[in-house]
């Protein structure tokens, strides 16, 4: 996966959960219907499990409900 393809893939589950959908099952359905032949639900979990929310652009609300944080905000601002 290229850093672009992560890049994308990062925006649009940013953007999935800012929309309102904030749980796992959700995120993972949309984000492997994007249409991208790399979004795999393997390569979603690793953006949104290994990336994301070590990070502290997602945090976990309640269990299987995330939310974006304001370091998650300014990071889809800057990918979009």
């Amino acid at each position: 996966m290229t850093d672009r393809e992560r890049d994308v893939l990062r925006r649009e589950i940013l953007n999935l959960i800012r929309l309102g959908h904030n749980r796992w099952t959700s995120i993972e359905k949309r984000g492997c219907s994007l249409g991208f032949d790399f979004a795999t639900s393997n390569t979603v979990k690793r953006q949104f499990y290994g990336y994301l929310l070590p990070f502290g652009h997602v945090e976990r609300i309640e269990r299987g409900r995330y939310a974006l944080t304001e370091k998650g905000k300014r990071l889809l601002a800057l990918l979009s």
